[in-house]
């Protein structure tokens, strides 16, 4: 990689509509297909280098890139198979400059995407703009937000979710947002405010991914915290397993 994390350039989330000439044909909990489609559009050195290395907090890694659900004006379900009609919109970003440049760019090279089974046309390609953050955001998930610890009971391992009326639930975002700027930007962080709580009724999602059961939260949230740490790790997504398709946001006032 050729920018080290820490040097950090105006970074990129990208919005992409794509298109197909026949209904879309995806499996009901498709996450791991478009993971698969993001990782075959980077270089092969960048995509082994996410897949099987990433960047370490002490022990944890961490991807540092996260994307959004498919968003589609009609989908419906049919033998258990999720049928949807073209185009289709997916946001993708990354706290890497080269990951989101690399996207960027191949994904304007390709004649063909191939999402599954299925043969995509790049249609449209935008560069969001950065948003403004204030101490006081509203945001609202375009992935689901997933909060966990994992527990033992007797020597078996399990995992507890938590959902936002639980004190967890605002405690480990908080966490695990002080561990990816540190990562981020090489620099130590203190102690810092953070609260995230519903603004409206929430909605709980359950996702597989790789025949694991996944719980999230989707919904409406207002974040207070100091604007510098929220924009350093925006691209990044939060709550845990953003590489995964989780915890992507966006900032709606």
């Amino acid at each position: 990689m050729t920018d080290r994390v820490g040097e950090r350039e105006i970074l990129m989330r990208i919005k992409l509509v794509l298109y197909s000439e026949k209904i879309i044909d995806l499996p009901l909990h498709y996450n791991q297909t478009v993971q698969g489609m993001l990782y075959k559009s980077l270089p092969k050195f960048l995509s082994d280098f996410l897949h099987d290395v990433g960047f370490f907090y002490q022990k944890r890694k961490f991807k540092l890139f996260t994307f959004s659900k498919i968003f589609s004006t009609k989908q419906k379900i049919e033998n258990k198979r999720l049928l949807i009609n073209p185009p289709i919109t997916l946001y993708i970003s990354s706290a890497i400059n080269d990951v989101a440049k690399q996207w960027g760019s191949n994904f304007l090279k390709k004649d063909i995407i191939k999402l599954g089974k299925n043969n995509l046309f790049l249609e449209e390609i935008e560069i969001m703009s950065k948003p403004k953050i204030k101490e006081e955001t509203i945001i609202k998930t375009l992935s689901p937000i997933t909060v966990y610890r994992t527990k033992d009971n007797n020597g078996k391992k399990y995992t507890q979710y938590y959902k936002p009326n639980e004190k967890e639930f605002n405690e480990l975002i908080k966490l695990n947002i002080k561990r990816k700027y540190e990562i981020i930007t090489g620099k130590k962080l203190e102690d810092f405010p953070f609260s995230i709580f519903p603004v409206s009724e929430f909605k709980e999602n359950i996702e597989k991914f790789k025949n694991v059961f996944i719980k999230g939260i989707e919904g409406k949230f207002k974040i207070k915290t100091d604007p510098e740490i929220l924009r350093t790790i925006y691209d990044a997504g939060i709550g845990a397993k953003n590489s995964l398709g989780f915890g992507m946001i966006e900032v709606i006032g």
